[in-house]
């Protein structure tokens, strides 16, 4: 058999009514937290009977033997002392449930001011105004916007629509063509109004801000983009029909050239032929003078790379010249052609000018430069050089392709020819 709660040490029965004190004073608070927030009455009541219960449970427990007479009165005296212990632990274990649930609701549910707060947090500005005009919500960045716009609080609706339609200049500018705002720290925004209804048929009209601070920049940067393009676009046009006359005048350059070239080459090897009057003499004279006649009606095709190369000994043997060549040369194909070119001129002016009989060629290689030097060991010019046509041809190709050409006299007959290796990189 349990012992009766009355028939237990003091100690027990002390620890026993302090405890179903704290679980009273527990049960008062729990119900004083869930009658702040939105419990419903049934819940209520019934945490008001569980307070009462531990309110009677207590003061039964206080009540000493033969106060009221009788001993049979004293329920809770008699009580075994475990049903006791169980009915308290049970009663903590609600309260520490009914605890968790008001916790859980409490998180769970949004505060009085926390779509304020939200508002307030958002970088953009926005507020409600009601049908008749009076502001229910605004953020705090709208505030500051509306402040900036008139230079003090908005009221009404009526106050910020005139606000946006005349800002102050001091503060805000607005852009016509963007319709935005830029105010005096550099931010641009724009605003929108909207007219909302809610689930109840109550109607409100929105007015949001957003900054769009980098998109104007942007479209800034993009018209001044758009505008260095289009004079690219005119320069370019204008460039395309220079270029059509350039390349015009270089190929009518290059047919003077060549036309001057051939009849100068055509007269020296008549001459040679008439000199010696040999059978093969005859033969090659009779087909330079055809290939002359044609470049004269422009049926010959343009020589180029191995075969103007061919075309240089060739003149060379005609002309009774030998080209002594020197030094290291490393050059591409195209300015091979050029030199070529050169080297055809040159064969014609050291035996009609100087009555040459060998032609040195000296190649070099510079820090930043290819160089061509053109001698020869025909007699020495008695007065100061004077362009003709081929030289003057020359060195206009030179010119054109980034490089010099220089001609001297003394000591001896020479030509400089040099090119600049990164144009032709």
């Amino acid at each position: 058999m349990m012992k009766a709660f009355g028939s237990c040490p003091p100690e027990y029965r002390i620890m026993a009514v302090w405890s179903f004190i704290f679980l009273t004073l527990l049960y008062m608070i729990l119900l004083i937290c869930e009658g702040t927030g939105e419990r419903k009455k049934k819940a209520m009541l019934q945490d008001s009977l569980l307070l009462i219960a531990a309110f009677l449970i207590t003061s039964g427990l206080c009540v000493r033997r033969g106060v009221y007479g009788e001993e049979d009165f004293m329920v809770f005296l008699k009580m075994p002392y475990g049903i006791l212990i169980a009915m308290g632990i049970c009663g903590f274990l609600f309260a520490g449930i009914q605890a968790f649930g008001i916790y859980k609701r409490r998180t769970n549910c949004l505060r009085e001011n926390a779509i304020q707060e939200s508002l307030d947090n958002l970088p953009s500005g926005i507020g409600f105004f009601d049908r008749n005009g009076m502001p229910k919500l605004m953020n705090r960045k709208m505030y500051q916007l509306c402040r900036n716009l008139a230079g003090r609080d908005i009221q009404n609706i009526t106050e910020l629509r005139e606000a946006l339609r005349r800002p102050l200049k001091d503060h805000v500018f607005y852009d016509f063509d963007l319709k935005v705002y830029c105010f005096s720290d550099g931010s641009v925004w724009k605003f929108s109004e909207k007219g909302i209804i809610t689930a109840d048929g109550d109607r409100f009209s929105q007015f949001l801000a957003s900054e769009v601070s980098e998109l104007c920049q942007s479209k800034a940067l993009l018209k001044k983009e758009n505008q260095k393009l289009q004079e690219m676009s005119v320069a370019m046009k204008a460039l395309s029909k220079n270029v059509v006359t350039l390349t015009r005048e270089e190929e009518t350059l290059s047919m003077k050239m060549r036309v001057h070239d051939n009849l100068g080459y055509s007269v020296l090897a008549t001459q040679r032929m008439l000199m010696r009057e040999s059978e093969e003499d005859r033969d090659m004279f009779l087909s330079q003078w055809k290939q002359t006649l044609d470049l004269l009606n422009k049926d010959n095709e343009s020589v180029e790379g191995e075969q103007l190369h061919r075309q240089v000994q060739e003149r060379a043997k005609v002309l009774g010249v030998k080209i002594i060549y020197t030094g290291e040369k490393v050059w591409e194909s195209h300015i091979s052609e050029l030199m070529d070119i050169i080297l055809l001129e040159a064969l014609s002016n050291c035996v009609r000018h100087a009555g040459a009989s060998e032609l040195y060629v000296k190649f070099s290689i510079e820090e930043q430069e290819w160089v061509m030097v053109l001698t020869d060991n025909g007699q020495k010019p008695e007065k100061n050089i004077k362009e003709g046509g081929g030289l003057s041809g020359i060195r206009k190709r030179v010119e054109q392709c980034g490089g010099s050409m220089r001609i001297t006299a003394a000591p001896r007959f020479s030509i400089t020819v040099k090119l600049l290796r990164e144009v032709w990189r």
